[in-house]
């Protein structure tokens, strides 16, 4: 071979760390992927499972719950969801990193951001009256994500979720029709 000819070894296009995700055309790395914040209402259960069980489990997606449940009462949530998905189903902790294909759940009683990646939970501004942790939650993720933030409304009569939702449409983020 010519000197002045480059070696094929180590030529041609390098091949790409991460490639874009076909169905969402989105990038499947740790810093790229979509985060889908889902409000319920306390009954709300049958909905989630059938969301579940709708989804692949390796979406390339973090998800996490917000359900209107009692706040004096321990959640089952998590067990009552693990078995409709192959995604790992864990309860929100203070701190805990958001990683793809994984549900989070929201602790009873909270409030529940992100921010740099993590969960952040906190106890509601008002102790009766109207919470709406929904709404706080979404309002986190848009400033947060922008356009990989994502809301899904699973079920509900009020009104939490609304200004979240338009927070997620102002920067630019998306959301699904209600189920």
């Amino acid at each position: 071979m010519p000197a002045s000819r480059p070696s094929k070894t180590g030529t041609g296009r390098p091949k790409a760390a991460i490639s874009p995700d076909p169905i969402i055309g989105v990038n499947r790395s740790s810093d790229s992927f979509l985060v889908v914040g889902v409000g319920a209402s306390a009954g709300g259960l049958d909905a989630c499972r059938h969301l579940l069980r709708a989804l692949p489990a390796d979406s390339g997606m973090a998800f996490i719950l917000v359900q209107h449940l009692d706040p004096t009462h321990e959640s089952m949530m998590v067990g009552l969801l693990a078995s409709h998905t192959a995604m790992k189903v864990c309860q929100a902790t203070n701190g805990m990193r958001l990683e793809p294909n994984h549900l989070y759940v929201i602790p009873p009683g909270t409030y529940l951001a992100v921010e740099n990646g993590a969960l952040h939970l906190s106890q509601p501004p008002v102790r009766h009256g109207a919470r709406l942790p929904f709404d706080f939650l979404l309002r986190s993720m848009a400033e947060a994500y922008h356009a990989r933030a994502v809301c899904i409304t699973l079920s509900g009569t009020g009104q939490d979720g609304s200004l979240g939702l338009k927070a997620i449409k102002e920067n630019d983020g998306g959301s699904a029709p209600p189920i």
